[in-house]
């Protein structure tokens, strides 16, 4: 039986239900290749180590860009804000591959990578270590510059679908208090 026909595994339905109730932020993460920028929309993306600054994205192997990709010698991650869906969508594959960067202002990073007028934050990284990953690859890359650029609300995907947070009515405790 082909895997296209077969019925989904109950613990992969489970893990992706499980995983559509988990709020992520959205990343885009490009990077400069031979023919011009690249870029491709990423949830799955944290943070690993302080020392060194390392950060890790998660690639899909059936990604147009998954080749190219995995042998980059830098990217950046650009966290995007609650008023840019259709950036969001632009580098989910919406718009064909060579048309992605079309009209889009962008910045080179200290890196070369593109960084996108109105993120957030952007993290700038060379990479690191590749990891197989199933069916993803994990891509680490050791961070040489974060910057936040944007005290705009984040862009969240929740649900299958796009959200923000709310402002809390109070500031979070200090990062050195343990529960």
């Amino acid at each position: 039986m082909s895997t296209s026909t077969r019925a989904e595994d109950p613990v992969q339905a489970g893990l992706k239900q499980a995983m559509r109730v988990y709020p992520q932020g959205v990343t885009v993460v490009t990077f400069d290749a031979e023919d011009g920028p690249k870029g491709l929309t990423v949830s799955s993306f944290t943070s690993v180590s302080l020392n060194p600054p390392l950060v890790l994205v998660s690639i899909a192997k059936g990604s147009a860009l998954h080749g190219v990709i995995s042998e980059t010698k830098s990217f950046a991650v650009n966290f995007l804000a609650d008023d840019q869906k259709s950036v969001s969508d632009r580098f989910a594959g919406r718009i064909q591959m060579k048309d992605r960067f079309d009209g889009l202002g962008f910045k080179k990073g200290s890196t070369g990578c593109p960084i996108i007028d109105g993120v957030r934050v952007a993290i700038e990284c060379r990479t690191w270590r590749t990891f197989d990953g199933g069916d993803h690859t994990l891509l680490v890359g050791e961070v040489v510059s974060s910057r936040v650029l944007s005290s705009k609300k984040p862009l969240v995907y929740y649900s299958q679908q796009y959200t923000t947070t709310e402002a809390q009515e109070f500031p979070a405790p200090p990062s050195d208090i343990v529960w």
